[in-house]
């Protein structure tokens, strides 16, 4: 009887957990297909102005939306927003005669590196030398979306709101008390003054040299920054950072109001609540056919009427262009990092595809697996070796691991903005010997050799296993300066001087040596055309293959987030992006734990940089 009423119960599970299924997939195939019938051509009103809304962070390559779960479940695709894209929309609607303006909606862009900002702001400037006109308009600027907004002709400020101005640092989180307090023993092997990754598993604080390289970089970093919203806005350097350090006493000046400030400094040209903004903005640009703003279309559904697709299989002269975004892992990995196998793959497809005729990899990497980064280094030489050129070109950061890869080019292109250099490696393994002994839980066994069952987390390194990875690391240093003495001609002694893990600006880099030009993704494009001697090309991104699945749930994803598939635009965010500082706390630990977890060279070998990330 029991068994009876058991097998009952499991036929009921089975049936709910079906129907369920069954009707989350008819209700998504239903939102589907009514986007797909409801997905008319755009009416773009004539003058009307195209809205930047970014919402995230800026990315070079987009989560790919996987499965339901994705969709559902806190996909990460939601909070980003392409570079491409907000390039292409800009640089298409500054030749388009019914665009008349830009108006950037900044309050949700919540992070983008200094490089892919320059980049922004170079078609923004592009985009009012047409002669038409930028309006910024925000309820608060952030730090990023200040630079920006720093393009604009005005910028509009919420009469409540701040430019919060802080400047650049570069902080971490130290865990050597803890791991100790945790009886957990991080055992670390490394080659570097400088190479300070591994770090925060070994002390309480920044190391002296680690601050004296950090602090080089960060201020030639701030030093762009500052000059650039100095030309725009009409300001010096002086009068920036006396806003910053001084900002109490400037407050003071003004009863505490901090929209008040912004104005009376020169960072901002109006103050306004929303509807004040609104009915401004009616006025300069006209009003929408519903009557309720000014005349607009999103730089999203902009990008799906205006962008026309380009195949590959149209043939002709391509420079191919494949991007190397995120830490570089072992084996295949999805957007968003670099798979060692997978970006391989890829170049091995661009040396066989006879339209092809140069490479440019758009490297923005703080590095990753040793083992990982030969793979991809191996595969690059190999494309060389066809005839086909090969330019690098770095985006916010191309350090240790990152840097690896890119001594394969022919020519190293950085952004101004660019973070690189750091060579040198390390290899880190904890043991939880003593952590589990306390929980009353032991390891003992035999084994053949004195390596037998050495990586077992429950016991501690032999001292011979850990000779073995110190020479090892010392093995994999040598072998980073030969990769760069050889591809930058260098002698190893010189090689030696600018690695120890050190990290170098762009502007260093280039005077030292270790990259060739100064300039963005569109320069490092042409002198791959001109390496390949073709006047008459196109540019032609190579990805992964979608599955179909991923096809279906990409085109979901998108019409979903097209709120006018279902709705009008509307003008002003209502929400802003907030983040406390607890949850900041929590999400900066849980991502050095996954950091740490998420490891996988086979070698147990890394070259890569945590904190070169040159994110405003």
């Amino acid at each position: 009887m029991f068994s009876k009423l058991l097998k009952g119960l499991l036929t009921v599970y089975r049936w709910i957990r079906s129907f369920c299924l069954n009707l989350i997939f008819i209700i998504v195939l239903v939102f589907f297909l009514a986007a797909m019938l409801s997905s008319d051509q755009l009416e773009i009103p004539e003058g009307a102005a195209l809205l930047i809304n970014p919402t995230g962070s800026i990315v070079e390559e987009s989560t790919i939306v996987a499965s339901f779960g994705d969709l559902f479940g806190g996909n990460p695709a939601d909070n980003e927003v392409l570079l491409q894209d907000l390039i292409d929309s800009i640089e298409i609607a500054g030749r388009d005669e019914a665009i008349s303006s830009i108006v950037l909606q900044l309050d949700n862009l919540q992070a983008a590196s200094l490089a892919q900002l320059q980049e922004l702001g170079k078609v923004l400037t592009a985009f009012k030398n047409d002669g038409k006109t930028i309006y910024a308009i925000a309820d608060n600027l952030s730090q990023s979306q200040y630079y920006l907004a720093s393009f604009a002709d005005e910028i509009i400020l919420n009469s409540m709101g701040a430019v919060n101005l802080q400047g650049m640092s570069s902080y971490q989180y130290y865990y050597a008390d803890a791991l100790e307090k945790l009886d957990i023993n991080v055992h670390i092997f490394r080659v570097g003054e400088f190479k300070s990754a591994v770090e925060p598993y070994e002390l309480n604080a920044m190391s002296d040299a680690a601050k004296e390289n950090y602090a080089e970089w960060l201020n030639q970093s701030w030093q762009l920054f500052v000059d650039s919203i100095g030309q725009e806005r009409d300001l010096d350097a002086e009068q920036v950072n006396d806003f910053i350090n001084n900002l109490d006493q400037q407050l003071a000046l003004v009863n505490g109001d901090t929209a008040a400030l912004a104005l009376d400094v020169g960072l901002v040209d109006q103050l306004s609540n929303r509807p004040e903004i609104r009915n401004y903005l009616i006025d300069q640009i006209g009003l929408n056919e519903a009557g309720n703003s000014f005349k607009q279309v999103s730089f999203k559904e902009y990008l799906l009427e205006r962008r026309v697709p380009l195949p590959s299989v149209l043939g002709g002269n391509q420079v191919g262009i494949i991007v190397a975004s995120g830490t570089i892992y072992d084996g295949e990995q999805a957007a968003g990092s670099i798979g060692g196998d997978t970006l391989a793959r890829l170049i091995r497809q661009a040396k066989l595809d006879e339209n092809i005729k140069a490479l440019v990899l758009r490297v923005d990497s703080p590095g990753g697996s040793a083992t990982a980064s030969e793979v991809i280094r191996a595969e690059l030489l190999d494309f060389k070796s066809s005839g086909k050129p090969l330019v690098v070109s770095m985006g916010g950061v191309a350090a240790s691991g990152g840097y690896w890869i890119a001594t394969a080019a022919d020519e190293i292109w950085a952004s101004s903005a660019t973070i690189t250099g750091s060579i040198g490696i390390f290899s880190i393994y904890p043991t939880f010997k003593e952590t589990i002994n306390n929980l009353g839980i032991y390891v003992d066994g035999v084994g053949t050799t004195t390596q037998s069952g050495a990586y077992g987390i429950g016991v501690e390194l032999p001292e011979s296993t850990q000779r073995a990875l110190q020479l090892n690391v010392e093995r994999g240093y040598q072998r980073f300066l030969d990769i760069v003495s050889e591809a930058r001609d260098m002698t190893i002694d010189e090689v030696d001087a600018l690695g120890q893990g050190r990290v170098w600006s762009a502007n260093d880099a280039y005077e030292q040596g270790l990259v060739d030009s100064i300039g963005d993704m569109e320069n490092a494009i042409e002198a791959a055309a001109s390496l390949a001697g073709i006047e008459q090309y196109r540019a032609q991104q190579i990805t992964t293959p979608l599955s179909p699945t991923e096809l279906f749930m990409q085109a979901i994803s998108e019409n979903f987030n097209i709120s006018s598939r279902f709705g009008p635009a509307t003008s002003m965010s209502v929400f802003s992006s907030f983040s406390s500082p607890l949850n900041s706390l929590y999400q900066q630990i849980s991502e050095d734990i996954k950091q740490l977890l998420l490891l996988n060279d086979p070698n147990n070998l890394y070259l890569q940089c945590f904190s070169c990330v040159n994110t405003l």
